[in-house]
């Protein structure tokens, strides 16, 4: 079938048991009421009968799209993965057999206006790596995947204020890609384009105070983030002015850093369908300076010292960002701030 896909998704490939952070790891992994019924028919092993029947379960207020889900075990894992880091159904029946989230993760399919897009999730290590290596503006095209999309793709949701148009998303995504300035002002340079009715002060908040005050809202609720949230939060807990040389130190680490942090949230833009992610216009803006602040805390407040360590924190962020309804907690977490100032972190 033919997609619509980032320059970059010709060469994914999974790295199964090598991946540092499995995402079989730490996330209830939700399946379908016809993928559930199929692998409670599934002609298997007994152990793997035994390990299948005791993985599922039924949700609370269950959908046909979200039926069930693999609980983690007591180490978070899903009990369906190996030793080796593999998964136990897919090495022994093979991907097809797979739920719909399992065989396609990290890719994301989505339906623009008839037509199927596909992109990787920012939450997968090898999405990351992929992206820091990708020099050049990030490009799309068109692909023949043998890919079977799910039932149920993602579609963009309305936004108030603003038209559904192909057009605004790509000059969106232009805009991120201005590399005459920093990404923060590339940030800055979109409210004229999802606010239109509201002007740019030229006043903003206090991007450290904000940006401590988000993280401190998701470090507490978030196991993906927790470990390098707390570290931040302890490094800077007494000395705010920390940062600021830190994120100089950091700064000449990764030279390349302004590059990977556009490539990551073009391709955030795109996978999620960016500006229609609900809301209104102001609340898209605001949940794109939440995801550039937590990515510039969580970096700079852990010093990586290497590509690995890089990705790694960056993969975190993005697995809190990607896998829970991260725009609506957006507010909550800001409590009351406005966001704008977390773009001169």
């Amino acid at each position: 079938m033919d997609y619509f896909v980032p320059r970059y998704f010709a060469g994914f490939r999974c790295k199964m048991g090598d991946c540092r952070s499995a995402c079989c790891v730490g996330w209830p992994v939700t399946v379908s009421m016809k993928n559930y019924f199929t692998l409670l028919g599934l002609p298997c092993r007994k152990e793997l009968r035994d390990r299948l029947d005791c993985a599922l379960r039924v949700v609370d207020h269950p959908t046909e799209e979200e039926y069930a889900r693999f609980s983690p075990n007591w180490l978070g894992d899903c009990p369906m993965r190996m030793e080796d880091g593999r998964c136990s159904i897919h090495a022994e029946l093979g991907e097809e057999v797979l739920s719909d989230v399992c065989r396609l993760y990290p890719r994301g399919v989505r339906l623009w206006e008839g037509q199927y897009e596909c992109s990787a999730s920012g939450s997968c290590e090898k999405t990351l790596e992929l992206l820091l290596d990708e020099e050049e503006p990030m490009t799309f095209e068109h692909l023949e995947l043998d890919l079977t999309p799910p039932p149920y793709p993602g579609r963009p949701s309305p936004t108030e204020g603003l038209p559904m148009d192909m057009e605004l998303r790509m000059k969106l995504i232009g805009l991120m890609q201005d590399r005459s300035v920093p990404v923060g002002e590339r940030i800055r340079r979109m409210r004229p384009h999802l606010t239109p009715d509201t002007a740019e002060t030229g006043r903003r908040e206090d991007g450290l105070e904000t940006g401590f005050r988000l993280l401190r809202y998701y470090t507490d609720r978030s196991d993906s983030i927790r470990e390098a949230g707390e570290a931040a939060l302890l490094r800077y807990g007494s000395d705010r002015a920390l940062y600021r040389s830190d994120a100089e130190a950091f700064g000449r680490r990764f030279p390349e850093w302004e590059r990977f942090c556009e490539q990551m949230l073009v391709n955030h833009m795109f996978f999620t369908q960016f500006p229609y992610v609900g809301g209104t216009g102001e609340d898209a803006l605001r949940s794109l300076e939440a995801v550039y602040g937590l990515l510039r805390l969580l970096t700079v407040g852990n010093a990586p010292e290497g590509r690995e360590q890089l990705t790694d924190l960056c993969a975190a962020g993005f697995r809190l960002i990607a896998h829970t309804p991260f725009v609506r907690s957006v507010p909550a977490a800001l409590d009351g701030a406005s966001g704008d100032g977390l773009t001169e972190l």
